[in-house]
């Protein structure tokens, strides 16, 4: 009693948490930024090669379209065979909507909600594929943050100073969770049973799918900042990119907004200058958030569109 009572406590404090890591990333990035001006910036930006923007673009639009995986395989899997197109569009617009709108309840939940009962998928199958979505996303994260943190770790020591020291435990935990829930798939074959509700874990063929998806996903979003950046090693990128999106995504800020570029700069400005960082930054922003997003708004402005004059008939 007293171990819920406990949890619950902390279940509240978690929105306050994720204000305070907010207001302290906004109090570094207003220092950061204090120091250069609207044009050096500019400048930075300026002086990304061609060549890396273009390649940044390319994993922007390769990881947009990795992401429409995660809903095929979770409604295929349900047995909603509602085609790619459609499946498609929807993982887009919902995927978009929640890393930049935040709140995925109010945001990627309900367009799925809205757009799948169109047509005529079961509630009990839409919230199917949610659930399944996000344990192909955490499963990944946990996953190759362990190979990175435990594997890699003391070769990028060499490369940037990580400002913890327990990030190989970090690691260890991450893979020890992967580990935990592969094994639960093996060798759990009953289905689990809450109340009136009943669930089976996915398969092993399936949950490896999912890793790959993820994992796939993963990389190629630290690409993208990757390729706006100097040359650098990939690793450390990565390592550094998986951490401050960590905290991004546990604060509950919308795209971890501030709190993911504030992380990001207090590590890597020892190996690179700041001004560049926040050029990268700001163009990462801009090019993985904004654009898509505004691609997505157009997209279901346009299909609640057509649906309607449909209805109309």
């Amino acid at each position: 009693m007293a171990l819920s009572s406990l949890l619950l406590k902390l279940r509240k404090l978690l929105p306050l948490l994720g204000v305070a890591l907010f207001l302290v990333s906004v109090a570094v990035l207003i220092r950061e930024l204090g120091r250069y001006t609207i044009s050096d910036i500019a400048d930075k930006v300026g002086a990304i090669p061609l060549s890396r923007f273009l390649t940044a673009v390319m994993l922007t639009f390769l990881a947009y379209a990795n992401l429409t995986l995660y809903d095929l395989i979770s409604s295929l899997h349900l047995g909603v065979k509602k085609g790619y197109g459609r499946t498609a569009l929807v993982s887009f617009i919902a995927y978009t909507f929640s890393k930049n709108i935040g709140f995925t309840f109010l945001s990627g939940t309900s367009v799925r909600f809205r757009m799948y009962g169109k047509w005529k998928v079961g509630s009990g199958k839409i919230l199917g594929i949610i659930v399944l979505n996000y344990l192909t996303f955490w499963l990944g994260f946990f996953a190759l943050s362990g190979v990175v943190f435990t594997l890699w770790y003391p070769r990028m020591q060499t490369v940037i100073r990580m400002p913890f020291s327990s990030l190989q435990i970090f690691g260890a935990i991450a893979m020890a969770i992967y580990c935990l829930y592969l094994f639960m798939v093996i060798i759990r074959k009953k289905p689990f049973r809450f109340r009136n509700f009943r669930f089976s874990l996915p398969g092993k063929a399936f949950t490896f799918s999912q890793t790959a998806i993820s994992t796939v996903d993963w990389l190629l979003s630290a690409g993208v900042l990757y390729f706006l950046l100097p040359p650098a090693q990939y690793v450390p990128i990565l390592a550094v990119f998986l951490l401050s999106q960590f905290a991004g995504l546990s604060s509950q800020v919308p795209g971890g907004l501030g709190i993911f570029e504030a992380m990001t700069l207090v590590i890597l400005s020892p190996l690179i200058e700041a001004d560049v960082l926040i050029a990268a930054l700001l163009l990462y922003r801009v090019i993985f958030y904004l654009i898509p997003f505004l691609v997505a708004l157009i997209l279901f402005g346009l299909e609640e569109f057509l649906w309607s004059r449909l209805m109309r008939q």
